[in-house]
């Protein structure tokens, strides 16, 4: 006898369809139910840092100048500074990178000891200060800018404050770096009680970090410059990330 094998065929896929519809729904009524239903979940925060090379370094200088007579020491400061800032323009700073710090105008007291009576004091001479930011963002020109910066009379510089340009901080590779170190804790969570990790249903980015490093001082000295060592800042970025669990 001769068997139809394309209505044997078909009549058994009719006889197990509806077996085959219902194990799909089911399955995607599992999978539907731990992706987007289910409330089973882990949170976790990742992190990750990046050594970033040092760019930038800022400068203080500070112009001092005391007098008995207050305007004098204003208009002495007032010449100095002006001069201070007009030599670090020539130099090739740009004015937006230049920012005043602080304006200090003030008179001392003096002590006087009298031999059997209690201290007292007397007005004394006048100080005035003036201080200046200063940016450098080509740290090649460190030894020249410096050499400047130390050369003034009646001058203090601090310096240099290091840090990285926040243009060349690459801050998708950190984040993608801080996701996938979220994501090894949940597994490793989720695996030591008997579970997996399922679908990331929420994110939240943490802010970036970081530190500078270097600080130097030169008080109204002469001579060449201080060559700068540009080191590198540690640069963090943290997420929070949660998980379902299957």
């Amino acid at each position: 006898m001769k068997i139809d094998m394309k209505k044997l065929n078909i009549t058994s896929l009719k006889k197990f369809l509806p077996g085959l519809l219902a194990a799909a729904v089911i399955l995607g009524g599992y999978l539907f139910y731990i992706n987007y239903v289910s409330t089973d979940t882990i949170t976790v925060t990742g992190k990750a840092t990046h050594e970033v090379t040092n760019q930038i370094a800022s400068f203080s200088v500070t112009v001092e100048i005391n007098d008995e007579d207050k305007t004098v020491a204003v208009s002495k400061v007032e010449e100095e500074i002006n001069k201070v800032v007009a030599d670090i323009k020539e130099f090739g700073i740009p004015g937006k990178d230049l920012k005043t710090q602080y304006l200090n105008i003030y008179q001392r007291e003096e002590p006087i000891f009298d031999e059997g009576r209690s201290t007292k004091y007397e007005p004394g001479d006048w100080y005035a200060s003036y201080s200046v930011e200063v940016t450098l963002r080509d740290l090649d020109k460190s030894s020249e800018l410096t050499a400047l910066l130390a050369s003034y009379d009646n001058s203090t510089m601090w310096g240099p404050n290091l840090r990285v340009d926040p243009d060349e901080i690459d801050e998708e590779a950190i984040l993608n770096d801080a996701v996938e170190d979220a994501r090894q804790k949940a597994s490793a969570l989720a695996k030591a009680s008997g579970k997996r990790i399922g679908k990331l249903v929420n994110i939240v980015e943490g802010g970036v970090g970081g530190y500078d490093i270097g600080i130097m001082r030169a008080e109204g000295m002469g001579g060449g410059g201080f060559p700068i060592e540009e080191g590198s800042s540690s640069i963090t970025k943290s997420v929070t990330v949660t998980f379902r669990l299957k």
